[in-house]
């Protein structure tokens, strides 16, 4: 395995988010070489839903990752992050079919219709929040433990996530807005290109729909992990900034710096320390 390559892959996933690189120096070596491996993994995994243009393409991408991984539980892993990854028996005690159910539900959600609405939008995205949930609560609290709540924010997270990269979406032909937003508002997916004031009207309109939703699950029951947690914050405080905001988009794509970004992040690593010690008693 190569050690470089190892380390470009957890470089690449917390170049994503400027807050990772503060959370992660919460973490001991060990726990960022199986949290951190799980992070860039799933990353990856949605890099080929998001990224790739050609569904016929994303659908051969995940069903390697989906090789890879039954490989791997028989110990012939070839990919730098499962090597890494199932050293740690957090990982390697889990079951396979935990492995897969999100790559499952990505391959599915590859040909699903345009979400009528908001609701319906939820709908669509929830399978593959819940498999991702599922697996990262597994690795990183154990067999037994249950989080609706990591369910929940992973949901909001991929919307608010999906409307940062608008740009992008749109020029693969997709709209991280629903269809009945696109109507009320006049709009097309081709028009959501050009700033307008029709498409800050409908942004403002999803936006509060996902800001009410994420600040709802965060009420849940439920342990999160450290990463899950420090987004959540960071989300949940860039949503409350742009709902106001006369540029919503530019608001929410902004990071946000300084030290109460910092305070953030410790708290969150703070609560995920109680968390870990409650469930090791």
């Amino acid at each position: 395995m190569s050690e470089t390559a190892f380390d470009d892959y957890l470089a690449q996933w917390r170049a994503a988010s400027p807050q990772r690189a503060v959370a992660w120096l919460f973490l001991r070596h060990d726990e960022r070489n199986c949290f951190g491996a799980l992070a860039a993994l799933q990353h990856e995994w949605l890099k080929a839903v998001q990224e790739v243009r050609e569904p016929q393409v994303a659908a051969a991408k995940l069903g390697w990752w989906r090789e890879e991984l039954q490989r791997t539980v028989q110990g012939e892993a070839r990919h730098p992050l499962t090597q890494r990854l199932f050293t740690d028996a957090r990982a390697s005690t889990v079951p396979l079919a935990t492995w897969v159910a999100p790559l499952e539900a990505a391959t599915l959600a590859l040909t699903a219709s345009p979400p009528a609405d908001f609701t319906a939008q939820c709908a669509a995205a929830a399978p593959l929040a819940t498999a991702l949930a599922a697996l990262e609560t597994r690795v990183w609290f154990g067999g037994g433990v249950e989080s609706p709540r990591a369910g929940s924010v992973t949901m909001y997270a991929r919307l608010a996530a999906n409307t940062r990269a608008l740009a992008a979406e749109v020029e693969r032909g997709r709209s991280p807005l629903p269809m009945n937003l696109l109507a009320r508002h006049g709009l097309t997916i081709e028009g959501l290109a050009t700033d307008s004031p029709a498409r800050r009207a409908a942004l403002h309109d999803h936006l509060a729909g996902i800001e009410s939703g994420l600040a709802d699950a965060a009420t849940m029951p439920g342990p999160l992990s450290l990463f899950r947690a420090v987004d959540l914050y960071h989300d949940l405080a860039a949503l409350r900034r742009a709902g106001p905001a006369d540029d919503p988009l530019t608001v929410l794509a902004s990071p946000a710096h300084g030290f109460a970004g910092v305070l953030k992040t410790w708290r969150a690593a703070r609560t995920w320390r109680g968390s870990m010690r409650n469930e090791i008693r």
